[in-house]
């Protein structure tokens, strides 16, 4: 009998980034536009929301459609839009749960209560995404079941790690990270001091995990650098319509740039 030789398990982790996260919608069309399969995404952070929404089989278009509309700022800062779009596609597709979407999923969040990241597989297709974007001292945190769910990003802002689990050593990981550098700037205020303080903090150790587990990493935002002193820009700003596309595109043409080498990898790590 022959042996047929298949391709390896392929997961993509999607790092958070905020409102930058419409570059993983980018990743997202080129992979669909070179055949690129994925078997498992891993999600974080805004990556959640958007990755719950593809993972609908909502387009790009149409998902970046929805946050285009113009609004004010405070309205962002308030998640109504998040919520918004997300229960209306939801409810257009009939979702019940996050295991019936196309693509098994996993979605990286914190518990509050206890301090532990907790990885969702199954579960609310509403609350557990708004849980995983719930960055500290911006949203609330997402009562779900007994859990007090906030952003994944806080403990594991590049999910590769998780990734690597559902293929194992012999599968593909692809890393899509919205990492940024800070600007040099002294502390104005305490909330500045607390928000920038959160974001080292999940930062530390984030190439480790990306490099450790990664067989490629896509870089979008690479070079981009943000500042706290005016934390409405840094975490709502990226909602205008030219920073929305911009980051799309961005996504899309750094995704292009990896295709021969996925392909490649694909083809050298088949197996019987």
């Amino acid at each position: 009998m022959q042996n047929i030789m298949q391709r390896p398990k392929i997961a993509l982790s999607l790092g958070g980034g905020g409102a930058k996260t419409f570059a993983h919608l980018g990743v997202l069309d080129a992979f669909k536009k070179h055949n690129i399969p994925i078997d498992f995404l891993v999600t974080c952070s805004a990556a959640s929301v958007i990755g719950v929404l593809y993972n609908s089989g909502i387009s790009s278009e149409e998902i970046k459609k929805e946050f285009k509309r113009k609004r004010k700022w405070f309205y962002i800062a308030r998640r109504s839009i998040f919520k918004r779009v997300l229960e209306k596609f939801i409810k257009q597709k009939k979702i019940i749960d996050i295991k019936d979407l196309k693509i098994p999923m996993s979605i990286i969040t914190v518990d509050l209560k206890t301090g532990e990241e907790i990885v969702f597989e199954k579960g609310s297709p509403l609350l557990i995404p708004l849980g995983s974007s719930a960055f500290p001292g911006i949203w609330q945190p997402i009562k779900y079941k007994n859990y007090e769910l906030i952003d994944g990003g806080v403990l594991n802002p590049d999910p590769a790690n998780v990734a690597r689990k559902k293929v194992g050593l012999d599968g593909l990981v692809i890393s899509v990270t919205l990492k940024m550098e800070f600007t040099e700037e002294s502390a104005k205020g305490r909330f500045n001091t607390v928000l920038k303080s959160l974001y080292l903090l999940s930062l530390k150790y984030r190439n480790r995990i990306i490099e450790s587990n990664s067989d490629i990493t896509i870089t979008p935002s690479n070079g981009l650098k943000i500042n706290f002193r005016d934390w409405r820009e840094t975490f709502f700003g990226y909602f205008s319509n030219s920073k929305i596309e911009r980051h799309y595109q961005k996504g899309f043409e750094e995704a292009e740039r990896k295709i021969i080498k996925i392909k490649e990898l694909i083809n050298y790590k088949k197996i019987y």
